[in-house]
């Protein structure tokens, strides 16, 4: 999946079915590709690139702190419930 956000960060969103951030990322990824065709924008490019690759990282890294957060969760209910137990 980080190979994926490092390179077409797009596809994460479609992965996850997140349509909005999917649009955001297609337009910032699309303007960056698109800037690559002209010899101006080839300086303007990495601009937005790092914009969709920034946006997919912090999407996946909050994704992921929620996940572990709710494994923590689960192992210490789990915990609670063997020290109630006699």
């Amino acid at each position: 999946m980080f190979l994926c956000i490092l390179f077409i960060p797009p596809i994460y969103f479609i992965a996850r079915k997140r349509w909005g951030g999917f649009i955001l990322n297609s337009i910032l990824y699309g303007i960056a590709c698109l800037c690559i065709l002209s010899m101006i924008g080839i300086w303007i490019a990495p601009v937005f690139w790092i914009l969709a690759v920034g946006h997919a990282s912090f999407t996946y890294r909050k994704e992921m702190a929620v996940k572990h957060v709710e494994l923590l969760a689960t192992k210490m209910a789990e915990k609670m419930q063997q020290n109630k137990q006699p």
